[in-house]
């Protein structure tokens, strides 16, 4: 009976490893901050640089630039809509904004700003009516608000209208690995389990919300192909993410 056991937990870490399995590496040298992908194209973001290319071969079809933006740090598509995190990183004080463009013609076509607020804005994805959107902060020198460090990061939640409405700080032992960096991608999945990256590491973080409380749940840390920054869901629910020191995008299994 013990060696069952034995087997039946190496085999669902077997099956966890297996879940995040690469599907398809494309070169890009605008991954440095995120992807999020279509059924046909995906989107490369660098820090004020989109560029639209097709998941058949990886070949641009489109490119968004202006240095006006500094610090592009997400991606997330909704309805024809590329929504990104934006922020002034590594400035101080912090200011960020949430910037929009129409997928199909690469135009940019809003913004939200939120000024300067509560942190970084690094990523931002809807569910149920609601705006999840994470603000962090950092512990190295030269980036550190004062009188702030990584403890300070807050997921938060808003309305459609940006009402504030809930808000959730990251455990004390996932402050520590992550510091003097914080999480700098994230998805929301539909069980409510939220999926985030550390800034350069190859693994993923899995956070439930508390029925207690306001501090995240961190519950698993998965080996991953994908090496930090801003990742995303597919339709057909695969992720995609990028690996930033060699510039490609990577698609894995969810």
């Amino acid at each position: 009976m013990k060696r069952y056991y034995i087997f039946f937990f190496l085999c669902i870490a077997y099956l966890s490893v297996k879940a995040q399995e690469e599907v398809k590496r494309y070169k890009a040298p605008h991954a440095r901050q995120a992807v999020a992908a279509t059924e046909e194209f995906f989107f490369v973001v660098d820090n004020n640089t989109i560029v639209k290319r097709t998941i058949s071969g990886g070949e641009e079809v489109k490119r968004w630039q202006d240095d006006r933006l500094k610090h592009l740090n997400s991606a997330y598509i909704q309805n024809d809509t590329l929504f990104c995190a934006h922020s002034n990183y590594p400035e101080i004080p912090m200011h960020s904004s949430i910037e929009m463009w129409d997928i199909n013609t690469l135009e940019h076509i809003g913004n939200h700003s939120f000024g300067i607020d509560i942190g970084s804005c690094t990523w931002i994805v809807q569910q149920k009516n609601h705006w999840y959107v994470m603000f962090v902060h950092y512990a190295n020198e030269g980036k550190m608000q004062k009188n702030r460090d990584v403890s300070w990061s807050q997921l938060i939640k808003y309305d459609l209208n940006w009402n504030r409405k809930e808000a959730w700080v990251l455990p004390k032992a996932l402050i520590e690995k992550v510091s003097p960096y914080s999480i700098s991608g994230g998805v929301l999945l539909e069980d409510d389990t939220i999926l985030c990256t550390h800034h350069h590491f190859n693994e993923l973080y899995t956070l439930k919300f508390p029925t207690m409380g306001s501090t995240l749940i961190w519950e698993t840390t998965t080996p991953s192909p994908v090496r930090g920054q801003g990742i995303a869901i597919d339709p057909e629910g695969n992720l995609w993410g990028i690996d930033k020191k060699s510039r490609e995008v990577i698609r894995v299994n969810k």
